[in-house]
């Protein structure tokens, strides 16, 4: 009998030990099961939710840190999110990564750009300043989703103008120019379809502006890094060339163009848009001079007149450097007559007369020194 019990309560203990070992197995197995799921989907990106801590032992101090964990990860998201909006997300994700020296600066060879709204201060003037923030505002949405589709990141806003730039690794090799030059040409799209609207979004059924962006591009080594003082920073570039494209942004008054950019850069992007030489210039504040072009489009894109005008106003630009200056003048009145709007065969047709009757010397290489801004 003793025996007897003696098997009987072992086989209860033995089955009551077997029951608790799989509920606690089971309850193991359930929360790493939650444990595994949630890191999968905060791997994956996708929607994951705090965990419920169910009990006082491992498991539990495991799932109160992946929930520590998990909330951290939701505050940088929203850091990000929020300061994606006054700096280029990229830079942000650049930044909280805390990688390396924040303070290290690289020189880097990059497609700066710069824009500008035509006659803006005439425009504000007769708009309220709730239709010229709206307007501001359309034009900046417009352009910064363009430029950050395009692989650039926008540097700042200055008043009604732009800057930003194209540098690796974000534009691969020599990239950065033709992702730069493709991405004026789609901003003059965008503005043209914004121009449609233009009148809903100011508020104006009478006199409603011309609304009109003209573009500076320019290609060269600069400084790129965190400059600033410790309480404030910005993540920017610094350069001569950086001087030069908003240079290049304000010729375009002078030559009645929309996209100015510089030899450098146009050495770089020959094969994808078609350009136009302007001239050879000294901008203020250099010594050096600079071949512009303007940027007529993309290739294979371009209608024939226009490169028709192109090769013609190029005859008339060497014979106008080699001082033949009847040749010049016929050319450049011939692409008149092809385009009578065309301001830069205006402009150099008109300087003739007046270098016909300058002393130059015979070495001169046709280099105009630019006086304004």
């Amino acid at each position: 009998t003793l025996r007897l019990y003696t098997i009987v309560l072992f086989g209860v203990a033995a089955l009551g030990g077997l029951v608790m070992s799989a509920l606690l197995t089971t309850r193991l197995v359930r929360g790493l099961r939650w444990l595994l799921d949630s890191t999968r989907a905060v791997e994956a990106g996708t929607q994951a939710t705090v965990l419920p801590v169910l009990s006082r032992d491992e498991i539990g101090e495991l799932t109160r840190a992946f929930n520590r964990m998990f909330e951290e990860l939701q505050a940088k998201e929203h850091i990000k999110e929020t300061f994606g909006k006054y700096v280029d997300p990229r830079i942000v994700t650049h930044l909280l990564a805390g990688t390396g020296n924040e303070e290290a600066a690289e020189r880097r060879v990059v497609t700066v750009f710069f824009s500008d709204i035509q006659t803006f201060t005439a425009i504000s003037e007769q708009l309220t300043a709730q239709a010229m923030v709206n307007l501001l505002n359309h034009y900046f949405t417009a352009v910064a989703t363009v430029i950050r589709a395009h692989r650039g990141i926008v540097d700042k806003y200055i008043g009604d103008g732009v800057m930003a730039f194209w540098a690796p690794p974000f534009s691969p090799s020599d990239a950065h120019a033709a992702d730069a030059c493709l991405t004026a040409l789609a901003q003059q799209n965008a503005i043209a379809e914004m121009r449609q609207d233009l009148s809903n979004i100011i508020g104006l059924r009478r006199n409603v502006p011309e609304f009109r962006v003209r573009m500076g591009l320019a290609t060269g080594e600069v400084v790129l890094g965190t400059v600033g003082s410790p309480a404030v920073k910005s993540y920017t570039i610094i350069g001569d060339v950086v001087n030069l494209a908003s240079r290049l942004e304000g010729i375009n008054k002078l030559f009645g163009t929309s996209i100015i950019i510089a030899e450098d850069t146009q050495r770089l992007v020959q094969a994808v848009v078609e350009t136009r030489e302007l001239d050879c210039v000294t901008v203020v504040g250099k010594t050096e001079p600079v071949r512009i072009y303007e940027v007529l489009g993309k290739v294979g894109e371009v209608d024939p007149a226009t490169l028709t005008l192109r090769d013609h106003f190029a005859a008339g630009l060497a014979h106008y450097r080699a001082m033949e200056w009847e040749s010049a003048d016929e050319l450049f009145t011939d692409c008149l007559r092809q385009a009578p709007e065309d301001k830069p065969s205006h402009l150099l047709r008109e300087r003739i007369p007046t270098l016909r009757t300058s002393a130059l010397s015979p070495d001169w290489n046709g280099v105009w020194h630019l006086t304004e801004k």
